[in-house]
């Protein structure tokens, strides 16, 4: 085949399809996560819980996210993105209708906190990686139009939530939502492929020269494995971790309080979930773009605008008083938050090559977890110490300025940090496609 044929029918590839699939299943997986805190003021009336222990359910659910991360991606490399992601949608229903049916703080804990958490989990993490699998070139491209899933879901979600539990109450919205949402699950599931290899097929941005790709089976499994083992003797596997810790504590925070803060404000509820609506509709633009400039210039310095806005745009929320003010700090931190994550995907390929992605995303995203699990419990106790958000606002600035300072340390992401880490494993198989694995485009 000769070069750029594959860029002559760039949208008939059924790599278009894998993006759609990922991009639904990140909106079903994270949306429920996003929108929570249109649930805050129902369950605080509801059973006279505290802010602060109804935000808990928000960081058992992280923290159990975060905890099962690096399990999920072992899972998608051993079973593949497609049985994962089906146990999570499995899972995930399974928490949603326990979630709906509660009647003690530990029940919220339990099916909010830990089923749905590792629901979660078995939905992003095998999926981005897959994802990759599918792009030898332009992965920018792919994971843009994925991670504005990650804006899109919140920002429809947080609407229909809000209508639903005034007209079929918080429980119903959970019971409505998680058919509808299992169902599209199920649906997508049926037309999702690991890799180009299950199709016969070459990935989006193949070239005539290009090394064949293992995408599956025990060497691709033992590649991993050995990938995992070099990885974690460079500096950036660890300070990528802490980073995407610290955007995620920056961020959180504001997911969590914003909505009961904007009422507290003065704003009516519809209008303080239209504050959150619009933060995530905003940064769709910046889930596009960040991946697909960073892929184009480098990733280090769109990581780092990204964080700084996300410090200081947060601020303006000290004593925010007026629609005005809160629409404004919506859009100006929506294209920060929207840039915080989206492109760990197009980093790691920078740094790693075509080396296997899923274990080390699950580490990223476990680090994320518990940053979102930090931040959703600071926004809730420090409510109950103070009876004010403010300490929580400067916090959240104070976290996305240590992330921004952390990417300012990475290492330049101009050439592969360890391009013949597969090598020995190549000489040693002595199979033609274990050398598949180069180093970047």
């Amino acid at each position: 085949m000769a070069p750029g044929t594959y860029f002559r029918h760039t949208w008939r590839h059924y790599a278009w399809v894998i993006v759609i699939v990922a991009a639904v299943a990140q909106m079903v997986g994270s949306s429920i996560r996003m929108a929570f805190g249109v649930f805050i003021d129902p369950l605080v009336e509801g059973f006279g819980w505290t802010p602060g222990a109804v935000s808990l359910a928000y960081s058992a659910s992280t923290v159990v996210t975060a905890v099962f991360s690096p399990v999920a991606g072992y899972v998608g490399v051993r079973f593949g993105a497609r049985k994962a992601m089906l146990a999570g949608t499995i899972l995930f229903f399974i928490g949603m209708m326990g979630t709906s049916l509660i009647s003690e703080l530990w029940h919220l804990y339990f099916w909010y906190g830990v089923a749905l958490g590792a629901a979660q989990a078995l939905f992003l993490i095998p999926a981005m990686p897959a994802v990759a699998m599918w792009f030898r070139r332009h992965l920018g491209l792919g994971s843009g139009l994925v991670m504005i899933s990650w804006g899109l879901g919140p920002a429809i979600m947080v609407q229909v939530m809000a209508f639903l539990i005034v007209s079929a109450d918080w429980k119903g919205t959970f019971q409505i939502t998680g058919v509808i949402g299992t169902i599209i699950m199920l649906f997508l599931i049926v037309m999702f492929r690991n890799s180009p290899a299950d199709r016969g097929s070459k990935p989006y941005g193949w070239r005539a020269g290009d090394l064949p790709q293992v995408t599956s089976g025990t060497i691709f499994v033992g590649k991993a494995k050995e990938f995992q083992r070099h990885i974690r003797h460079t500096n950036a596997f660890w300070n990528l971790i802490n980073i995407h810790f610290l955007g995620c504590v920056g961020h959180a925070v504001i997911l969590v309080m914003i909505v009961p803060y904007a009422t507290s404000q003065g704003l009516s509820a519809t209008t303080a979930a239209g504050v959150l609506s619009t933060l995530s509709a905003v940064s769709l633009f910046s889930r596009f773009s960040t991946p697909v400039l960073g892929d184009r210039i480098g990733s280090k310095g769109v990581m780092f605008v990204s964080y700084l806005l996300q410090c200081v745009t947060v601020l303006l929320l000290l004593n925010a008083d007026s629609v005005l003010v809160f629409y404004v700090f919506a859009f100006a931190f929506g294209i920060g938050y929207g840039g915080e994550g989206s492109v760990f995907s197009v980093i790691n390929r920078q740094y790693f090559g075509q080396a296997p992605q899923n274990s080390t995303f699950g580490w990223q995203l476990a680090g994320a977890g518990l940053g979102m699990a930090l931040g959703a419990a600071l926004a809730g106790v420090t409510f109950d110490l103070t009876g004010s958000y403010n300490t929580a606002i400067v916090l959240s600035a104070v976290f996305s300025l240590l992330g921004a300072v952390s990417i300012l340390i990475l290492e330049t992401t101009k050439r592969i940090l360890i391009p013949d880490w597969d090598q020995a494993m190549n000489e040693a198989t002595s199979e033609p496609e274990s050398s598949s694995m180069v180093a970047g485009d």
